[in-house]
């Protein structure tokens, strides 16, 4: 909206500018008529705001216009399912197709914050899409057709695809983020090779939080029998009753 009012500002400015210029007339009009146009067009284009996929801006994500353009792609096809989803009378077949949107809006949001993802997006949408939609309003056609004897066929025809269509969706996003696991697990691959290059490894750090437990262990141990009650020796005395004894023999 900035980007309309800033491009509409500029371009009257220069149509005034170029006909005061050319002193009036067929000219003026001319001119001012293709400033006006050319000034609208790029105050427009250059205030617009770029498009950013979470927090950063397109241009600087790799793929980002390829994700973005998925993205947009995706959603259209999901407001026109959604239109469609509205007019089904049947609650299950409504409710497989809030499921299979519900799953398909998770793929488009994973792409979102993974632009390396939008070729799976892409072909689930180029794929699917308008088969699902078209199979939506074959549904609707049928419901709103009052033939009953067979609404029970296209219902249950219908739930079957769109139960298959949500595993899809949910097998997709699994795919996407299975690269990116598998990146994590290569990651983690060469930092331990690197680590073990520079003489550290996993197995030795678990080896020194083991000696360093046993010496802490060894350390209290010594600290409580320098600081502990040592061993008592009993102080044997004579009973009174024993002296008198002897003085008496």
């Amino acid at each position: 909206m900035i980007g309309i009012i800033a491009g509409f500002v500029i371009g009257l400015a220069l149509a005034g500018l170029a006909f005061w210029l050319a002193g009036g007339g067929v000219l003026g009009l001319v001119l001012g008529l293709v400033c006006a146009v050319l000034g609208y067009v790029a105050g427009s284009t250059l205030l617009q705001p770029e498009r950013r996929l979470g927090k950063i801006v397109v241009s600087a994500l790799p793929n980002g216009q390829k994700a973005a353009a998925a993205i947009d792609d995706a959603n259209a096809m999901l407001n026109r399912i959604s239109m469609l989803t509205r007019q089904v009378r049947d609650p299950q077949v409504r409710a497989e197709a809030d499921d299979f949107i519900a799953a398909t809006r998770d793929l488009a949001r994973y792409v979102n914050t993974d632009t390396s993802a939008y070729a799976t997006l892409r072909h689930y949408t180029n794929v699917y899409g308008e088969q699902t939609a078209k199979l939506l309003k074959s549904y609707v056609d049928v419901e709103q057709s009052g033939a009953h004897d067979q609404l029970p066929v296209a219902q249950r025809e219908t739930v079957e695809a769109l139960q298959v269509l949500e595993r899809t969706a949910a097998g997709e996003l699994s795919r996407a983020v299975s690269a990116k696991t598998l990146g994590i697990a290569a990651d983690s691959e060469a930092i331990q090779r690197l680590a073990s290059m520079d003489g550290y490894s996993a197995q030795a750090s678990e080896a020194t939080e083991t000696t360093d437990g046993d010496t802490r262990g060894a350390a209290t141990a010594a600290n409580a029998s320098e600081f502990g009650a040592s061993p008592v020796t009993p102080h044997t005395q004579a009973h009174p009753g024993s002296q008198v004894g002897e003085q008496a023999s």
